[in-house]
């Protein structure tokens, strides 16, 4: 385990942590969104959209967001989208509302032009969230984004940090605290 979050993980982490070894991670040559090139791969997506992957994702999201006294949490799309709705369900099942939300890349050039999907409100308290975070300039958009609409950011939770910069990044981030659930060391890297 990384020294760099809690030194025990919870039964839900460490049954995500297993099914995201069996369904996502690869060894290979893979071109990161970032542009860099990796041995390994991490396919959040076949996780994410897998009935026990996203009960999973929802539970270990709510559990480490349920103190923060948020009423919001979403990301950047596509990625956070399966996240948010994790997350908003497993907030239900524990009987307590929250609003999801996703952050465009660009204004849709239709209908009511949004960027950000959801019911974000000016002064709301959000996480942002993310799978796989490599250097974390999509994440750093998102909660750009939302600060830019009124929103306070309380926290970047990433599933998973490949350790490539994504913390230095928000560590200059003086208002936006980074924190992941796992590191890719939780993957033998």
């Amino acid at each position: 385990m990384s020294s760099i979050h809690i030194s025990y993980m919870s039964e839900a982490e460490s049954e995500l942590l297993d099914l995201l070894n069996k369904r996502s991670f690869r060894r290979g040559t893979f071109k990161l969104a970032s542009g860099d090139t990796s041995d390994y791969y991490i396919d959040g997506k076949l996780v994410e959209v897998f009935s026990e992957g996203a009960h999973l994702i929802g539970e270990v999201l709510y559990q480490r967001t349920k103190d923060l006294n948020i009423s919001g949490i979403g990301g950047l799309e596509v990625g956070a989208i399966p996240l948010a709705t994790a997350a908003v369900i497993a907030y239900y099942r524990h009987g307590h509302e929250m609003e999801g939300f996703w952050v465009r890349d660009q204004v849709k050039a239709h209908g009511t032009k949004k960027l950000i999907e959801g019911k974000l409100e000016r002064g709301s308290r959000v996480v942002i969230v993310d799978d796989v975070i490599t250097r974390g300039t999509s994440s750093l958009k998102a909660a750009k984004e939302v600060q830019n609409a009124g929103a306070k950011v309380v926290l970047v939770l990433a599933l998973v940090d490949r350790l490539q910069g994504a913390r230095a990044l928000f560590e200059r981030q003086e208002s936006i605290p980074f924190d992941a659930v796992f590191t890719i060391q939780d993957f033998g890297v």
